[in-house]
């Protein structure tokens, strides 16, 4: 066989404006169509992520405010007294040592508060009661707070703004 003119010793040579041999990567086209997609997902994703964190913030607290009624009935049961009533973010007389260590009323984003409320002419369906026990929160994110609150549900003895309420213990 005879070597044709312009060719090198028979070798293909490919057609003008095709690569001769394909390289590794991606097309600027291929990259482009990706990004789109996984902008159309991150789009998606994001409001559910920011509500799963919501949630997760909301029983972070309400974890809180039952280690705050744990150590309060523990205090009870070792005093025969409940702890007196503090000031928002201030852990009662007493009741740290009945707290884990280091734990503060004042988080990021939210302050417990220890409530004693003595109730001198009873309450509504329970006249002899003549204390009421209770731990709030005070939340400085209502979308939080509106967390708190659809977690919390029917368990909330009163809400006031982003301050809500549980029951401890009423005598």
């Amino acid at each position: 066989m005879r070597p044709r003119l312009g060719t090198d010793n028979g070798a293909k040579t490919p057609a003008p404006g095709l690569r001769g041999s394909r390289q590794a990567g991606f097309t600027l086209i291929e990259l482009m169509i990706v990004a789109a997609i996984v902008g159309i997902l991150a789009g998606l994703a994001l409001p559910n992520l920011r509500t799963q964190l919501y949630r997760a913030r909301a029983v972070e607290i309400h974890g809180d405010m039952e280690v705050v009624k744990v150590a309060t009935l523990s205090f009870n049961a070792d005093q025969h007294s409940w702890p007196a009533e503090a000031a928002e973010g201030v852990i009662p007389s007493g009741l740290a040592s009945f707290l884990p260590d280091n734990y503060s009323f004042v988080r990021e984003g939210y302050q417990l508060d220890y409530e004693n409320w003595p109730m001198p002419s009873g309450l509504p369906g329970d006249p002899g009661a003549s204390l009421m026990l209770g731990v709030s929160v005070n939340i400085d994110d209502e979308e939080l707070s509106n967390a708190l609150y659809e977690f919390l549900g029917t368990s909330i003895l009163f809400t006031v703004d982003t301050k809500h309420t549980i029951l401890i213990d009423r005598s």
